[in-house]
């Protein structure tokens, strides 16, 4: 009876007796979701690729490469080296020497590359690599000049020389100046080449530089820039007597009064360079001062250098005087003396036995050479 009663009330409340022991179907369905959330999650979890350095972090979900979560060979390795090639971009670094800026040491920086070789090791098992941070491989390089070796540079005098000008000539003083700072405590280290062109720069009016007296082909006429020559020339004596090796050097077409004759060296921006060469066993240093009418050019080394000084020709002590050149069109009068740079007719051809040309009157035709200026008589001319 009991049982028939209890049916009978199943019965009215609409449920079997089978439903009793079955759970209702919202529920069977979070589980079976929460089940499924949880093995997705596992998966994505466990395609997960991490590195890290110096406090950055990078990650890349490698099922986007292909990855099955359990073989390696499944990896698109090229698609994974496009992603980690902006990881490298941002670690690697080219190393920096150290360097003098206003006379300041600025230490040297190590270089650093991302060691692809190992990397590529771990994708051969990427598996054991999964879920964890992993520091990034790199190689360190080390630049060619240290902090260290620039502590110890001026330790010895190897050479110095000096020229005077006139501070009174403003523009050509100006540009001497700046010449000069451009070149002080530049380093140059064993084997390297120094050019004085690419170390200054070009000499333009939106960098600072002035019009002064330069000679071009032989003439005088003004030039922005006039007046860098006599900083390459005090530095080329300079080098000379520091024994170190002048690769390049050309000499003015006129006279100069700075330095003896045939110690200059002319430069200008896409013609001569003035270059030397470090062939010693330590860097050298190059300081470099124009004040007061006076450019002096020291170099110098560590104790530890080895170096065959050369004497050369002291530059002469008083001060030239400025001379001011025309403009290019106006023509220079002559000097009172120019009498005697005039020549004598030429004589009759006798080797040829040709007469004396004549005119259409049969007078005798006075050949001439064109007068010389007493400024351009070869070997004789000077630049103040």
């Amino acid at each position: 009876m009991i049982g028939f009663w209890l049916s009978v009330l199943l019965f009215v409340c609409g449920c079997t007796p089978g439903d009793v022991h079955k759970k209702p179907v919202s529920k069977q369905r979070e589980v079976k979701d929460h089940a499924d959330a949880e093995v997705k999650a596992r998966n994505q979890i466990k395609s997960l690729f991490i590195v890290k350095y110096e406090g950055k972090e990078w990650r890349l979900d490698l099922s986007q490469t292909g990855f099955d979560g359990i073989d390696p060979t499944t990896l698109d390795r090229d698609a994974f080296w496009r992603w980690f090639s902006q990881v490298e971009k941002e670690i690697d670094r080219q190393p920096k020497s150290a360097h003098f800026r206003g006379r300041q040491l600025v230490p040297h920086q190590n270089g650093r590359k991302v060691d692809r070789a190992e990397v590529n090791h771990w994708l051969d098992g990427i598996h054991h690599y999964l879920n964890r941070p992993l520091t990034v491989p790199v190689q360190i390089w080390s630049p060619p000049i240290m902090t260290e070796t620039l502590k110890r540079i001026k330790e010895k005098h190897l050479a110095s020389y000096s020229t005077v000008y006139n501070p009174h000539n403003a523009n050509r003083a100006h540009n001497i100046l700046l010449s000069a700072r451009a070149i002080d405590h530049q380093v140059v280290n064993v084997g390297e080449v120094f050019s004085f062109n690419r170390t200054v720069g070009i000499r333009s009016s939106a960098r600072g530089y002035r019009p002064a007296p330069v000679i071009v082909r032989g003439e005088y006429t003004e030039g922005v820039g006039g007046g860098i020559c006599q900083t390459s020339s005090t530095l080329f004596n300079s080098v000379e007597r520091a024994g170190l090796r002048v690769v390049q050097r050309v000499s003015h077409s006129k006279r100069v009064t700075y330095v003896p004759a045939g110690r200059d060296a002319t430069v200008s921006w896409g013609g001569p360079d003035f270059q030397f060469q470090n062939q010693l066993n330590r860097p050298i240093l190059i300081q470099a001062t124009a004040r007061y009418g006076r450019l002096t050019v020291n170099i110098y080394g560590s104790s530890a250098i080895r170096h065959h000084p050369k004497s050369t020709r002291e530059a002469p002590k008083t001060m030239p005087e400025t001379e001011k050149v025309p403009a290019p069109s106006k023509k220079r009068p002559l000097d009172e003396d120019v009498k005697k740079f005039q020549r004598e007719p030429l004589p009759p051809d006798r080797i040829s036995g040709n007469p004396e040309p004549t005119d259409a009157g049969g007078r005798v035709e006075q050949i001439r050479s064109p007068l010389s200026c007493p400024w351009d008589s070869p070997g004789s001319e000077v630049i103040r």
